[in-house]
């Protein structure tokens, strides 16, 4: 992808630490934090007031209420355009945002309608980060409002990487990991004796209409299938158990792996694109079904959450005998 004609846009905290994550691998993205706390700035090491970064006048933060989220938006819509409009080059926009936070997932829906109003031929892609189910239920009911929101403004909406707390043990774990891999997606780019994947091919493979998901196969490991299956295991991004995708994208290190080895058990009804490097070994699926088995099994855990608290019986005083 042309890094010059992309913007990367993160709502709220759980989106600012992995943009800070991608900076931090390579500072030629164009980039925009938009938050409500300056708190939550200020750990950043790739986020620059009066640069690069927008605070919402007046608030001290959303304390994980979307409707605030929501609210402070659309109070700033026409302040949040004339920033977007400061980077005119875009042609791809990409919001990574947490579901489960207030700042973020409250204001996503309508963020991307300002998108698409300031740049109405771009491309826009998401990346929306799933809690874990050992979260609370606020978490839970935050993440399944911010789905439906989601799905009302789909079709403005290219691609869609969901990621999954719940793969790692630490959300720093599952920061660092996800802000590697969608550099290298981003950067799939290369060129070979065997193959090539240029710009627009990578450009085709990262904006997919629906869902994808970026695997890193192991280094060492001689059956391409078994590579394949543990990748897919281990992926911190959010998936159904059926494997077919419109388009397939593999950056790998020469003599690492047989290709037909590692295509065979995908469905691939466009194209697939194979390139080779020196230094990892990195599968895209996308253009995939929307993962939701992953959010049928959130809201499973809201419902159990909810029931709980309802049969519980809080006492707060009693008389003592004297």
């Amino acid at each position: 992808m042309d890094k010059s004609k992309m913007l990367l846009v993160a709502l709220g905290q759980g989106g600012g630490n992995i943009l800070d994550g991608i900076l931090s691998k390579d500072k030629n993205y164009n980039s925009l934090f938009i938050n409500s706390s300056i708190l939550d700035i200020s750990p950043l090491k790739n986020a620059t007031i009066n640069k690069n970064v927008y605070i919402y006048p007046g608030s001290g933060g959303s304390g994980r209420d979307r409707m605030k989220g929501r609210n402070l938006i659309e109070e700033n819509r026409n302040s949040i355009s004339e920033t977007l409009i400061k980077y005119p080059q875009s042609e791809v926009i990409v919001i990574l945002t947490s579901m489960a936070g207030g700042t973020g997932s409250g204001s996503l829906k309508t963020f991307i309608e300002i998108t698409n109003k300031t740049f109405p031929n771009a491309i826009i892609n998401l990346v929306a980060i799933m809690p874990s189910l050992s979260e609370d239920e606020l978490s839970f009911k935050n993440t399944l409002e911010c789905w439906n929101d989601i799905n009302e403004v789909i079709d403005l909406i290219n691609d869609i990487k969901f990621i999954d707390n719940n793969k790692r043990e630490t959300y720093n774990e599952v920061n660092s990991e996800a802000a590697s891999l969608l550099n290298l997606s981003f950067n799939i780019m290369g060129t070979h004796r065997d193959g090539s994947i240029d710009i627009n091919d990578s450009l085709r493979i990262n904006s997919a209409i629906g869902s994808s998901v970026i695997l890193k196969l192991h280094d060492g490991m001689k059956d391409g299938k078994a590579a394949l299956d543990l990748a897919i295991e281990n992926s911190i991004f959010a998936q159904n158990n059926i494997y077919e995708c419109d388009y397939l994208g593999i950056n790998i290190k020469e003599n690492s792996y047989v290709v037909k080895d590692l295509t065979k058990s995908i469905e691939v009804f466009n194209s697939t694109y194979v390139t080779y490097n020196n230094d990892f070994n990195i599968i895209i699926l996308s253009g995939c079904e929307m993962p939701v088995e992953q959010i049928e099994l959130i809201r499973i855990a809201y419902d159990e959450r909810v029931n709980k608290r309802a049969s519980r019986n809080k006492k707060r005083g009693f008389i003592v005998k004297i």
